[in-house]
């Protein structure tokens, strides 16, 4: 043994275990029984499967309310009669799923975190990795047959687990003679060998990957990092098998052990292994978490068409305000990519309508409310007269919610877009930015805005802040206000060149000027989006750099705790990997999210998705 493990006793495990806020499934057996067992927030364990038929490998969604097994028969020859179950743990409701044409040895069945797919193992004749979306195929019985694809079909592979959209995923490879561990980009269409081994998983941040592997005669847990490309051995038994390992949402590893005799599962806190279970003469396997359960998700109905990204939005008298986006592919700026739609969003209905179209086509800017009028500010447009041919304005647009009229009715200091507006009593601070305008033909860099405008909602007039925003100066990032003060988080830093991305979270106090730096976020980013519920900071999504020219949109809900000044990763997913999305308060406890720009496989477009988040 590499050094001495220590174990908590049992108050500290249930003092460890009353502020895990995730459920636990997990694989069971004992006297040829082979069942499924969940673990609620209160620790306590119960059965969710009986009869005589084998259940195998759980998995649980974000939410807690949805699992996924194996059930079927295996056979004294070795054969298998296997198939999927799901089942919703507040109903019972249980539901067979028979591939059209996959028989046999069924296994490995994970969900991805946004619950559009299903990804499993199954012999094709060879063993392959798989997946379907459960949405597109219905029955009004309770078995429903569907049709799977295989995902890389030259693979002998098992274990999947994809990430939270399915753009990457992980999978253990059988070659002549061995296992690896492999990652497959299916964005980029690459493999990466990580290691020798089995059972991967994958962390909820999406930043590690355990899996295990035999290198001292027993097998022992390892974990990869995607970001630093470097492997680190985290057990170190050399007499007993640690195996099948898994994350919690705070990123917690946990796997099972015949430390005992028996497979029991462990959680390791730093060198501190805690036991899980502890059931005298049964195997406990194959552990998988759900997120934190305390929050609720939904959706909405979709923005009317075209779909875009980088759009003003406010909430105004139950109201939700759209202005103006980006339509088509990212980062490029054609004439017709800019757009002047104007459209509302009433709950009562949960619909839409259209309004009159703001007097100019832009996106990168934001929208502020008074009384009977919507207030939008600057924006990025398009100019035959600059090279590259875009620009940032300057004025300030009124529209009437009486007369659907629009009126320019004050400009800015400056041309300002890719900035934040952010409303305290009557006054509106743009925070930050870049005017865009080429300063010189070939000029992507523009100019960042150090400066503040003041737009006053009673008067109508501009005028500018008499301090300076925090370095580093920014754009693409968030503002929102939080008790009284300016709330800006991450952003992109200056150059065009390439992508500073930003972790800083500030506080700035519109009356003096100071700012306050609040604990960073665990991430660099830009394009994010963030709101607040009662003492908690959420950040939705945004863009991840994982190597020297590599970034991703994610999909990931940070929380952060204003009181314990801690940030988490709540285990809880958008639907859609995203930058660019917008948010607001749709009532005191419920956060809205809409649209956004993502990656997925051969895509790269806006997206229409209006979901909401509440606690």
């Amino acid at each position: 043994m590499r050094f001495k493990m220590k174990f908590l006793t049992m108050t500290a495990m249930l003092l460890l275990s009353s502020n895990v806020f995730a459920d636990m499934v997990f694989m069971r057996e004992w006297d040829n029984q082979k069942h499924i067992m969940h673990k609620n927030n209160d620790g306590v364990t119960t059965q969710i499967t009986s009869g005589d038929l084998v259940h195998l490998y759980p998995d649980i969604t974000p939410d807690g309310k949805n699992v996924v097994y194996v059930e079927g028969k295996i056979f004294d020859n070795g054969t298998q009669d296997l198939y999927l179950v799901t089942k919703n743990l507040e109903t019972g409701k249980t539901k067979k799923w028979h591939s059209e044409d996959l028989k046999g040895m069924i296994l490995h069945p994970k969900f991805s975190k946004n619950g559009q797919f299903i990804f499993f193992s199954a012999p094709s004749p060879k063993n392959k990795v798989f997946y379907f979306e459960p949405g597109k195929f219905t029955s009004n019985s309770d078995v429903t047959t569907f049709k799977a694809e295989a995902l890389v079909k030259e693979d002998e592979a098992y274990f999947p687990r994809p990430s939270s959209d399915g753009n990457f995923v992980v999978y253990q490879r059988n070659v002549t003679g061995t296992r690896e561990v492999v990652l497959y980009d299916r964005l980029e269409e690459t493999k990466l060998v990580i290691d020798k081994g089995m059972a991967p998983a994958i962390s909820f941040d999406e930043r590690k990957i355990a899996y295990t592997s035999k290198k001292n005669g027993s097998w022992d847990i390892f974990e990869y990092d995607r970001v630093a490309k470097t492997v680190t051995q985290k057990t170190f038994d050399e007499t007993t098998d640690e195996m099948a390992p898994t994350y919690t949402p705070s990123g917690d590893l946990v796997f099972a052990s015949s430390k005992t005799g028996n497979f029991q599962l462990y959680q390791l806190n730093g060198d501190e292994w805690v036991r899980l279970t502890e059931i005298v003469g049964t195997d406990d396997y194959a552990p998988q978490f759900s997120g934190e359960t305390n929050f609720s998700q939904g959706i909405r109905a979709s923005f009317m068409e075209p779909m875009r990204s980088s759009f003003g939005t406010i909430m105004h008298n139950g109201l939700l305000y759209m202005c103006g986006g980006h339509q088509g592919p990212e980062h490029t700026y054609p004439k017709e990519s800019f757009t002047d739609n104007f459209n509302v969003y009433d709950k009562r209905i949960n619909g839409w309508r259209e309004l009159a179209p703001r007097p100019i086509k832009a996106h990168g800017y934001t929208l502020a409310a008074k009384g009977n009028y919507i207030y939008a500010f600057g924006g990025f447009t398009y100019s035959e007269n600059h090279k590259p041919n875009w620009k940032s304005v300057s004025t300030v647009d009124r529209y009437d919610i009486r007369t659907n009229t629009w009126t320019t009715v004050a400009q800015l200091t400056k041309p300002r877009s890719s900035n934040v507006a952010v409303t305290i009593g009557d006054k509106v601070y743009l925070v930050g930015g870049w005017d865009s305008t080429p300063k010189f033909n070939n000029d992507y860099d523009g100019t960042f805005h150090s400066s503040i405008d003041v737009f006053d909602l009673t008067t109508e007039t501009i005028s500018s802040a008499p301090f300076e925003i925090p370095r580093p100066l920014r754009r693409a990032f968030t503002g929102i206000e939080y008790q009284g003060q300016i709330l800006l988080v991450g952003g992109l830093g200056q150059g065009a060149s390439h992508f500073d991305l930003i972790s800083k979270v500030t506080l700035l106090d519109p009356k003096t000027g100071m700012t306050t730096e609040l604990p960073e976020l665990p991430f660099a980013t830009f394009a994010p989006a963030a709101e607040t519920i009662g003492n908690e900071l959420f950040v939705f999504g945004g863009m991840f750099k994982t190597g020297d020219m590599a970034y991703e949109y994610v999909s990931h809900i940070y929380g952060y705790n204003f009181d314990s000044q801690e940030w988490r990763h709540t285990g809880r997913y958008l639907k859609e990997s995203k930058g660019f999305a917008q948010v607001f308060k749709y009532d005191n406890r419920t956060i809205g999210v809409l649209g956004g720009h993502r990656y997925y496989l051969n895509e790269d477009k806006p997206v229409n998705t209006f979901e909401i988040f509440k606690k």
